[in-house]
């Protein structure tokens, strides 16, 4: 599948993902970019997209994608609650 046939679900993930690990990757660089780590952001994030891409061709992957996405994104806030306190 090249980028013209893909469906828009796949493009906008595809997008979303890019951005995500880009992120990752300046942050690794520039420590001080953003003010926490953004590894559990970025997994959950792509997690989050491959889901998308999953539930658009209607495998049932997705639902454990988007449960897996949710446990790592609220264990990453949950600790910014636990840091700040």
């Amino acid at each position: 599948m090249n980028w013209k046939t893909m469906p828009v679900a796949h493009k906008i993930a595809t997008v979303i993902a890019a951005i995500a690990a880009l992120f990752w990757v300046i942050a690794h660089v520039k420590p001080d970019f953003l003010p926490f780590d953004p590894t559990y952001p970025a997994i959950s994030v792509v997690t989050l997209c491959e889901a998308i891409i999953y539930w658009n061709q209607k495998r049932k992957w997705a639902y454990l994608l988007i449960a897996a996405a949710v446990i790592c994104l609220g264990s990453f806030i949950l600790g910014q609650f636990l840091l700040a306190a």
